[in-house]
């Protein structure tokens, strides 16, 4: 699981010989580092309910690795496990694989630009006349580039909000509701509570379910393409 979420270029630089560049790709550093503490963070916080230092971690890491690239399986019921390690699943439901793989999610790339767009932006009020850009791989990212994955994220958050609103109909709790809605959109499979490893989604309205529906497409076909159907001017004839 963990290596299908990798960028799928990476394998093509290392099928031509080119695995230096590979292994230096900063977005799967960040990946299998975001994999790496989330493992031993859950680990060490399912100690007090799980037996022996190995179970633990060989559970904390099946589970961040099915999450973060959105495959869907479970070896237990983390609906059971704290809330610091649930907070970490839903962290990694948000985050998904990294770009170019068969993963979900907003994507470990554009993660890593938000980030370094969050930093140079508190640099700029600490030097106003400074000079600050982003880089990725040592490479300068194109302003248009940044701007489009605010606005990504923008957009996939405002998507979130709205099927929230509507999930939250059926009257279910929080939980249920929110993340029945952020398994769906970053293709995930189980969520939390009601909708956890041993749940299902069939407790939902039909409206609801329709719903979403519409939110896995937008999840798996990307958010915009799918934004356009609904734009009347797309239909229009030129």
């Amino acid at each position: 699981m963990m290596l299908f979420g990798i960028n799928f270029n990476l394998y093509y630089l290392i099928l031509i010989g080119n695995v230096r560049t590979a292994l230096k790709s900063e977005e799967l550093h960040w990946y299998l580092g975001i994999i790496g503490i989330s493992t031993l963070a859950i680990a060490v916080n399912i100690s007090g309910i799980v037996n022996g230092a190995g179970q633990c971690l060989r559970y904390a890491f099946f589970q961040v690795s099915s999450i973060i690239t959105t495959t869907g399986y479970s070896t237990a019921d983390f609906n059971e496990w704290p809330t610091f390690s649930k907070a970490i699943l839903l962290m990694l439901m948000v985050i998904g694989g990294c770009a170019g793989s068969t993963g979900g999610g907003v994507k470990v790339s554009r993660v890593v630009i938000a980030c370094k767009s969050i930093v140079r932006d508190m640099r700029r009020l600490l030097h106003p006349h400074a000079v600050q850009s982003i880089r990725v791989d040592d490479n300068p990212v194109d302003k248009k580039d940044a701007h489009a994955v605010m606005v990504f994220l923008a957009a996939f958050f405002m998507l979130f909000a709205v099927l929230f609103l509507i999930t939250s109909l059926d009257g279910y709790d929080m939980v249920t509701s929110a993340t029945a809605v952020l398994a769906c959109i970053s293709n995930i499979g189980p969520g939390l509570e009601l909708v956890g490893p041993l749940g299902s989604f069939a407790i939902f309205s039909a409206p609801v379910k329709i719903a979403l529906s519409f939110g896995m497409l937008f999840g798996r076909l990307e958010l915009f393409p799918m934004m356009m159907l609904f734009v009347p001017s797309t239909w229009h004839r030129s």
